[in-house]
């Protein structure tokens, strides 16, 4: 998993990565998890839990 953020310009920047499970269960190298509730084609619908 690679995130993004808006960096200098407002262009987007990459983050340390993470790593997800196969029960939707995301950790954040940067720390913090994070849960996937919904993944279709055109949408992915995460709750931080930070």
């Amino acid at each position: 998993m690679v995130e993004y953020a808006f960096g200098r310009g407002d262009a987007p920047e990459p983050r340390p990565g993470g790593h997800w499970s196969a029960d939707g269960l995301i950790t954040r190298s940067a720390g913090g998890t994070a849960r996937i509730i919904a993944a279709e084609p055109d949408r992915l619908e995460i709750i931080w839990q930070d």
